[in-house]
């Protein structure tokens, strides 16, 4: 049987093919134009011209690698993304061409390295999202710390791009494109005689510095407006869950530019700024979405102790096909359906029989605003649908990832870089 998986990642990485490279360029200087995106640089891009370099891009938008590209003007490019995002119908063949280099998120990939290297031993470029998803509330995912082992090895210029806005008019909680102004920065944060000369703490201590954003709190001095056809509460009871005033989760409902629990009358409106304004007789617990999101987080930690209570929901686990690309969602086969249960070891799937798949190995359940979980095990991309309300999801997301920082230290370290 055929094995588009294999091929893929197992192929030999080449340089991109310049004729497509030329169209595929015209097409994303085309969305950037029709979004206004600015673009910043702290170096003459000329400089770096026929110099191994990587470009270490944030990810807070859906169209983060649009703006990155487009805007590092550099067409001998190797972009490295998701297994997941090349197994599609129409644009698989593509990808192969431009040279795309396929990753298994948050696994140990030495094929991906391998395939990195290579492009680096023969004088070409990378392009990486570090964080490996969209940010889920606006500001910095955790980053692995066995990056910055590679970078130190690749003897490379390294260029981390930062875009501000980006999130605000793409956020993670709703599928309506706000119109706003996007800011996208590039400098050089390590020579490779600077990497060469810091140890890998340093490394890593240098980028997250570089590389940390928070765009709810820094649109309070920017200050700009962000408006859509759908109000900017849309959608935020998808990631907004819990009430701080009466601690129900769940409760939320978001009418017009409000969102208001049903248990307590807490409401809170967004404005055009993302700004949030109580708008009851209590107290504004927070002034942005990111802390809001960050303390729901905290409420998910404090449940990791000793009376921890199990996740479980009846719903279906699905793999994603690797003999033919099909569109959704007959591009995955299903693997069971039953009653599904996350505890601190495993992810079960009971259907009469049960099928365990160990917390260690996943990262993160990652909430889709289509309806499902996403996430990798051993190399295997999975997808997971919940019965019911699919508000959920956030929350399956939030436990697994506090889930495996008590199994990687590692891992709860570069959380806290980031989270706090």
């Amino acid at each position: 049987m055929k094995d588009l998986r294999k091929e893929i990642v197992c192929r030999e990485i080449k340089k991109p093919n310049r004729f497509l490279a030329d169209i595929v360029f015209l097409f994303l200087n085309r969305i950037c134009k029709k979004r206004k995106v600015n673009f910043h640089y702290g170096f003459d891009l000329k400089s770096l011209e026929n110099k191994p370099k990587i470009l270490l891009s944030t990810h807070a938008s859906r169209l983060e690698f649009v703006y990155a590209i487009n805007g590092f003007k550099e067409k001998n490019l190797n972009i490295v993304c998701g297994y997941q995002n090349v197994m599609k119908k129409y644009i698989y063949t593509l990808l192969k061409h431009l040279g795309i280099i396929a990753k298994y998120l948050y696994q140990p990939d030495f094929a991906c390295t391998k395939n990195m290297l290579a492009v680096l031993n023969r004088g070409g470029n990378l392009a990486l999202f570090p964080e490996g998803i969209q940010s889920l509330s606006g500001s910095t995912h955790p980053i692995n710390p066995a990056t910055c082992k590679f970078l130190k090895r690749s003897g490379a210029t390294i260029v981390v791009c930062k875009s501000e806005g980006a999130y605000l008019c793409q956020n993670r909680f709703s599928k309506d494109i706000k119109k706003g102004k996007i800011d996208v920065y590039y400098d050089i944060v390590f020579t490779p005689e600077e990497l060469q000369n810091l140890t890998e703490d340093q490394i890593y201590d240098k980028l997250i510095k570089n590389f940390s954003y928070n765009e709810f709190k820094l649109n309070k001095v920017r200050h700009e407006r962000y408006v859509g056809k759908l109000p900017n509460a849309d959608g935020l009871d998808k990631i907004i869950y819990k009430c701080p005033h009466c601690q129900k989760e769940f409760s939320f409902e978001v009418v017009g530019d409000t969102m208001i629990c049903k248990d307590c009358g807490y409401a809170i409106s967004v404005d055009e700024y993302y700004d949030l304004h109580v708008k009851s007789n209590h107290k504004l617990y927070f002034d942005n979405i990111d802390d809001w999101f960050k303390w729901q987080r905290k409420t998910v930690q404090q449940k990791m102790g000793d009376n921890f209570t199990p996740l479980t929901q009846t719903g279906a686990l699905y793999k994603l096909r690797t003999d033919k690309l099909k569109k959704p969602p007959k591009n995955r086969i299903l693997i069971k359906k039953g009653k599904i249960t996350l505890d601190k070891e495993f992810l079960t799937v009971d259907d009469g029989e049960e099928l365990k798949l160990s917390t260690k190995s996943i990262y993160s359940l990652t909430f889709s605003l289509s309806g499902f979980l996403e996430f990798y095990h051993e190399n295997e991309y999975y997808e997971i649908e919940l019965d019911g309300d699919t508000r959920q999801l956030v929350l399956w997301t939030l436990y697994s990832e506090e889930i495996h920082n008590l199994i990687d230290s590692r891992w709860a370290k570069a959380s806290n870089d980031v989270y706090g």
